[in-house]
């Protein structure tokens, strides 16, 4: 008895009018994206190691302000810290 043969149609020849089937992205994994939102404030503490607490206080509160000058909207929260670190390190020198 002969075997009866199957075959798939990935891509239909022209005329067939059919589009070729794609592939579905997969979603990253709910483990993944957590992974990755923690990151930020990871490597935001790292970087605030050599600052005391009061100088970190004071980070907090400049990168805010920074924050409240766009209007409470738009930028990076990264960038703002960065800017109120930077701020702070040019004040500490000046003070030593």
């Amino acid at each position: 008895m002969p075997t009866k043969r199957t075959t798939k149609k990935e891509n239909p020849g022209p005329g067939t009018g059919a589009a070729p089937a794609l592939k579905r992205k997969r979603a990253p994994k709910a483990a993944a994206v957590a992974a990755s939102l923690d990151a930020v404030p990871r490597a935001l503490a790292a970087l605030s190691e050599e600052f005391t607490a009061s100088e970190r206080e004071a980070i907090e509160r400049l990168a805010y302000s920074y924050w409240q000058e766009r209007g409470c909207h738009g930028g990076s929260a990264e960038e703002d810290w960065l800017r109120a670190e930077a701020e702070i390190l040019r004040l500490r020198a000046q003070a030593g």
